[in-house]
């Protein structure tokens, strides 16, 4: 026995020895993954159920525009837009309204004042800025939009209300086609994306709004006939933007402007607006709004304004829950920048004041859109997670793979009262790397040190987690 024991010993000796040659000289070491720990919930990626693809995350440059061209820290806030934020695309206002138009077609002489929207500081403002984002960007797309018809080709005479004017043919489509083909004439870039009216179903007093019915009827200018006429305007240009359509008010009006618009095939992505959703509406509410924009998934739709109706972690998970349940392509935040507000939250990402030395702020709101637009980007495809066990309820997950499938993001909420640990598995693949921020409230994009991307992490309660996982 003992002789059996001394040659099983000389055996390991020799086996041992012939690894240490094998390895040039070095003993091994065999390297076991860390186990996550067994409270730990499991988030499974399968990169090969592909979703859909992104257009991207943005913001809107709109009204106060001019009071971020004019501020001497303009370059830091510019900076911080389009250079650190990381967005794909960003939403500006056509302020194409010249004086006496269509007889004067030109700009240089534009009024700036109430009646015209205060048009030629945003006009110049809204240049300026696509050229900041371009040297910054020069892959960022624009989404431009118009609130409505110059004054003359109103029933009313004025921006503000009212609807498109009729002559003896009926409504004046012809003419607001050669409008939008003025607009493009004059503007000194080329859009991406145009919308021609938002909101077409929502007027108030005071405000540039035009009000149109899907089809047309004895009042109102059918909104389906002129994007048709527009796109036969303008579809021999030689750039020839993509026209999304309806940019509806809410979600109940997306419904039937896109029952009719998924049969005109001049209109590729469907555009809404959610403000039938406020901090009121119940969860069960919010989710069905949401599947019936998903419903309409022929083609892709994108948020293109949305803000204010909700805190900064309630917009976050709103803004999760567009992705999973309305399979949005793109989410444009509606303040990227905005006035500070005299009282109440701050729901501009960023804000000033209208003097050159104001201090801007930088809002949770910026934090919360950097968690999704930093590290996704245009082309990359929501992907199937799968989270186990039961406490997963609590856990709203989404996952996003690069188009040569390096890198994957996740983004994870956890919706729950109390912390969460959490650990990611690749079906078929390999992680090699992770980073980790994190937002809580007063505490916004935090970085999460781990050594390994196989351990977990915690996830404390109401919080938001960007995962990038290097493949």
């Amino acid at each position: 026995m003992k002789a059996v024991k001394l040659s099983l010993t000389f055996l390991c000796a020799i086996i041992i020895a012939l690894m240490v040659a094998c390895n040039g000289g070095q003993p091994t070491t065999e390297i076991t993954p860390p186990t996550p720990v067994s409270d730990s919930i499991s988030v499974t990626l399968n990169l090969s159920v592909k979703k859909q693809e992104m257009i991207g995350f943005g913001g809107a440059l709109t009204w106060y525009s001019n009071w971020l061209t004019t501020h001497s820290k303009v370059t830091e806030m510019a900076d911080l837009m389009f250079s650190d934020l990381g967005i794909d695309i960003v939403r500006f206002k056509t302020w194409y309204y010249p004086d006496n138009y269509p007889t004067n077609k030109l700009v240089s002489n534009m009024s700036s004042n109430g009646d015209n929207d205060y048009a030629k500081a945003h006009w110049d403002a809204t240049n300026q800025l696509h050229q900041l984002a371009k040297a910054r960007n020069p892959n960022i797309k624009v989404l431009l939009c118009s609130w409505g018809p110059p004054a003359s080709l109103k029933d009313n005479g004025k921006l503000q209300e009212g609807a498109l004017k009729k002559d003896a043919n009926g409504f004046m489509y012809n003419e607001f086609a050669d409008y939008w083909d003025d607009i493009l004439d004059y503007t000194p870039f080329n859009p991406d994306y145009i919308s021609i009216q938002n909101e077409p179903t929502f007027t108030t007093a005071g405000w540039t709004t035009s009000k149109w019915s899907i089809s047309e009827t004895s009042l109102l200018p059918g909104y389906n006939t002129a994007f048709t006429k527009v796109f036969d305007k303008i579809k021999n240009r030689a750039h020839v933007p993509v026209m999304v359509g309806p940019e509806s008010q809410d979600i109940p009006t997306f419904t039937p402007f896109v029952n009719v618009l998924k049969d005109n095939p001049n209109c590729p992505v469907f555009a809404w607006h959610p403000y039938n959703v406020n901090s009121t509406t119940t969860a069960s509410a919010i989710t069905a709004s949401l599947k019936s924009v998903g419903s309409f998934s022929t083609k892709p739709n994108m948020m293109t304004e949305f803000s204010d109706n909700l805190g900064w972690y309630n917009t976050a998970l709103f803004i999760q829950e567009s992705l999973i349940h309305a399979n949005t392509s793109a989410y444009i935040y509606w303040k990227l920048m905005w006035a500070t507000p005299s009282s109440g939250e701050d729901a501009g990402m960023i804000s000033t004041g209208s003097s050159p030395t104001s201090p801007y702020q930088v809002t949770p709101y910026y934090y919360l859109i950097k968690h999704f637009s930093k590290n996704i980007d245009a082309g990359y495809h929501r992907v199937e997670t799968t989270t186990a066990t039961i406490p997963a309820s609590n856990l709203v997950t989404s996952a996003f793979v690069s188009p040569d499938e390096k890198k994957v993001t996740v983004i994870v909420v956890n919706n729950g009262t109390t912390p969460a640990k959490v650990h990611f598995q690749i079906t078929g693949k390999t992680a090699k790397g992770i980073s980790i921020v994190q937002s809580k409230e007063d505490s916004y994009y935090k970085t999460i040190n781990t050594s390994s991307p196989t351990k977990s992490i915690s996830l404390a309660a109401k919080t938001i987690t960007t995962v990038v996982l290097d493949i």
